[in-house]
């Protein structure tokens, strides 16, 4: 995965899911010129964009259709355009129709950026009615944090619920609440990330979904070419079917934890804090994807596990 200098982060959510008061809200905490601003809305009038213009000094409107594809291009050239004039990020709220594939990939294009994450707000009072939009699936499967909004609406029982739900569609993604249009810090939730693999044990969602969540586990450590050429050879055979790869893998003779971070088919490797000598050395991983076989993903990830009783 290309890394560049200026982070971006992508916040998307179905129509109404509160997008824009979070994003209003995660702005009135920085100064006014540190993050700059691209919105889209599907009209041909800007609405959000002048509710955002105060927080943010540099704002960029793409109207008249969604940025994953209609107005592509426009949001290509904008983001090459804030990109040379290098604010500390970039946040990106797509219109609540927007996949965040096409987002991804603009991203992608311009060398100085790199993508942060993406966070998916989600009406915890509207979930119910979400479980049947394959594009509102679509945008949980590529989170890497799940905002649930509006929880100060909703009873406890309901919000657990909705935390299920979302896990069993994504259990790669930190899921945290929002009351009052107020969350934790965005980069707080998407620093999460380094230490909390989002790896929880849900059954498969009661009804069909084209979307799954597949979480896998061996409790030991993997060799390290074994895992590699999984990789490379049956991960790679379903790559255009993937949204997200995540894990916290202990690789034999390898002191420091590795993380996996992927986004569609492209995927980065960093190291994070080393093992303790009273932690249990847990390789972790989750993928999310269209049309996933869980029997052959668990049997490959179990056969990269290291020493001699590895299954071949």
């Amino acid at each position: 995965m290309r890394v560049g200098t200026i982070p971006v982060t992508v916040v998307t959510g179905f129509l109404g899911a509160g997008k824009t008061t979070l994003v209003n809200a995660w702005l009135a905490e920085h100064a006014r010129g540190e993050i700059a601003v691209i919105v889209n809305e599907l009209g041909a009038i800007g609405i959000d964009g002048e509710l955002l213009a105060e927080r943010a000094r540099t704002l960029v409107e793409i109207t008249g259709g969604c940025i994953c594809c209609t107005t592509y291009a426009e949001l290509v050239k904008a983001l090459s355009e804030l990109a040379s004039r290098a604010p500390h990020r970039v946040i990106v709220e797509t219109s609540g129709a927007a996949s965040p594939a096409g987002v991804i990939r603009a991203i992608s294009r311009t060398e100085a950026l790199r993508l942060d994450g993406v966070i998916t707000v989600v009406d915890a009072t509207r979930v119910p009615s979400l479980a049947s939009n394959d594009l509102a699936l679509e945008q949980i499967g590529y989170a890497d944090v799940v905002v649930l909004s509006r929880a100060d609406m909703c009873s406890q029982h309901t919000i657990d619920e909705a935390r299920e739900w979302v896990g069993a569609r994504n259990g790669a993604a930190i899921v945290a609440t929002s009351a009052r249009g107020v969350a934790e810090r965005f980069e707080g939730l998407l620093a999460q990330r380094a230490t909390d693999v989002g790896w929880r044990a849900l059954p498969a969602a009661a009804h069909a979904s084209a979307i799954e969540s597949v979480s896998l586990v061996v409790d030991d450590e993997l060799d390290e070419d074994r895992f590699l050429e999984w990789m490379e050879d049956e991960l790679a055979r379903i790559a255009g079917r993937l949204l997200r790869t995540k894990g916290v893998l202990a690789i034999r003779g390898v002191e420091p934890r590795m993380i996996l971070q992927g986004v569609a088919d492209e995927v980065e490797v960093t190291f994070g804090a080393p093992w303790r000598d009273d932690e249990v050395r847990r390789s972790r991983l989750v993928i999310v994807g269209y049309g996933l076989d869980r029997d052959a993903l668990a049997r490959g990830f179990a056969a990269c596990r290291a020493g001699r009783g590895a299954p071949t």
